[in-house]
Order: C-alpha cells, then structure tokens, then sequence
C-alpha cells in the first residue's frame, strides 16, 4: 500500500530525515537516534494535520523536560 503524503508532510519529513542526517554526521547517530526519527517520521506521516502533531511532539517534549527540571 502506498500512501500519499500532504505537501506539508512531504516537507516535515524531509526536515527531520536532513536533521537526522546532520546529527548523524556530527558523531550523534546511533541505534536509538535512528529510531526515535523514524518514529517522527511515522507520526508526522499518519496524522491527519502533520503541522499539529509536531506542535503536540514538541509540547510533549517540552513538559516532559519541565518535569525533568522540576525534579532535579
């Protein structure tokens, strides 16, 4: 099955596959790397509004590094 992604998608994709490419070359790559950006990848390619789910990604991530702070 073949899926068709928004142009928006298609451009969020491409961002975060050239950031995982920086990283990777600047010595950040590992399994783990790796699979945290296909998981973006796949997140941002289901969602109905993939603009929305990196805003709520990034909430996540944000809150969860407020909680980290907190607690340090």
């Amino acid at each position: 099955m073949t899926t068709v992604l928004s142009a928006d998608a298609a451009n969020i994709i491409k961002q975060l596959r050239a950031d995982q490419a920086a990283g990777t070359a600047a010595g950040l790559g590992t399994p783990d790397w790796d699979a945290f950006h296909d998981l973006l990848v796949e997140l941002v390619a289901e969602a109905p509004d993939p603009k929305a789910r990196v805003c709520e990604i990034a909430d996540l991530i944000e809150g969860h590094a407020h909680t980290r702070e907190a607690t340090a």
